[in-house]
Order: C-alpha cells, then sequence, then structure tokens
C-alpha cells in the first residue's frame, strides 16, 4: 500500500507540477480578493482531478495490467486512490485555512467566515470523487471519459456559481453548512466500497 501510494506521488510530482502552481496562486490571489469563493474552490477543483489524471496515465502504460501481477489487490489499487484524495483535499483545505486567517490578518475578512468556507470547500472536494471514481473503475477511464467532463464541469460550474455567493451570514446562520462535509464524507465512504466492487470484478 505504501509503495502504490509512492507510485501516485511520484507521478504527480512528474506530470501535474503545473496543477500545483495554479493552485498556489489561486490561494494566494484569495487572500487579496474579498468574498470571491471561486479563488478557493477552484483549487479544490483541481486537486480532486489529480486520482483521475493518474489513472488515466496507469490505463496508457498499462499499469493496471501489469499491477495484477504485483502482490497487492485490486482492494488495495482502489483504496490507494481514494486515500490519495483525502490527502490532497486535506491538504488544500488547510492552505485555503491558513490563505482566510492571513486575509482576516490584513483585515479582509471575518473569522465567523471562515467555519462556513472551508465546510464548502471539504464539501466541493469530497463531492466530485465521489461521483466519478467509481464510474471510472467501472468503466475504465476512456469510456468514462464523458462522465469525467460532466461531473468536472459541474463542479466548475458550481465555483462559479460560488463567486457570487454571500459568506458574510453569521456562524450561527450557517450552522448546517458547517455539518455538510461529514454528510459527503458517508458518501465518499460508499463511493469507495461501490469502486472496490466494481474494480474487483472488471476484466482488464
Amino acid at each position: 500500500m505504501k509503495g502504490l501510494l509512492l507510485k501516485e506521488l511520484y507521478m504527480i510530482g512528474k506530470y501535474f507540477r503545473s496543477f500545483l502552481f495554479i493552485i498556489l496562486v489561486f490561494l494566494l490571489s484569495s487572500i487579496w480578493a474579498g468574498n470571491n469563493l471561486f479563488l478557493l474552490v477552484y483549487p479544490m477543483i483541481v486537486v480532486t482531478m489529480l486520482p483521475m489524471s493518474t489513472l488515466s496515465y496507469d490505463e496508457k502504460f498499462g499499469w493496471d495490467v501489469y499491477c495484477g501481477a504485483l502482490p497487492c489487490s485490486r482492494a488495495q489499487v482502489v483504496s490507494v486512490k481514494y486515500l490519495l484524495c483525502l490527502l490532497s483535499i486535506g491538504l488544500i483545505a488547510l492552505l485555503s485555512l491558513a490563505a482566510q486567517l492571513a486575509r482576516v490578518g490584513i483585515g479582509g475578512g471575518r473569522l465567523d467566515e471562515i467555519a462556513p468556507l472551508f465546510s464548502v470547500i471539504l464539501a466541493v472536494g469530497l463531492a466530485g470523487p465521489s461521483l466519478l471514481l467509481p464510474i471510472v473503475f467501472k468503466l475504465g477511464v476512456e469510456k468514462g471519459r464523458i462522465a469525467y467532463y460532466i461531473v468536472i464541469g459541474a463542479m466548475c460550474g458550481a465555483g462559479v456559481l460560488f463567486t457570487t455567493a454571500d459568506v458574510s451570514a453569521p456562524f450561527s446562520v450557517s450552522l448546517p453548512v458547517t455539518l455538510l462535509p461529514l454528510a459527503v464524507l458517508a458518501i465518499f465512504a460508499a463511493s469507495w466500497l461501490l469502486s472496490v466492487c466494481f474494480y474487483q470484478k472488471r476484466s482488464l
């Protein structure tokens, strides 16, 4: 499992450095951009594309077939993609939190806005992979590409809508929003189980 995760990290470092640069630029811009949620949501959308992108390279280079000869189960192959999602989402969420605290520090925001913001960002990050990964593990990247574009397009559309969202509501009013990641996390767990089931039955 550790070796599979290292392989994912090596691939990200080799093929997706531009993603990391884009994320950094957007997060730094969010410090001075006012109540523009898109600058926070878009980095999360970008980072949730990483597991699907590494899956595409796996199929391109025949890794999915080669991996069958290694002492690792298909459940582990699936699980490492979901673990990569959680690690990536957690890192971006923490960086987003740091950016918003910096924004508050320079007088550009309020502390009571951070919890709802943090919740929305986490929910967006968990929702995309939850919907998409089971489809990709069942059909493969090529056959699941249409679903890939639909989900990514929907997430980008949601990001545009968040651009005009009012995040100045009191924390007490936004309390249900702060619980949203827990609900999406339950869907994420169900998605993982479904992906394991699909991938174990899939013919490579």
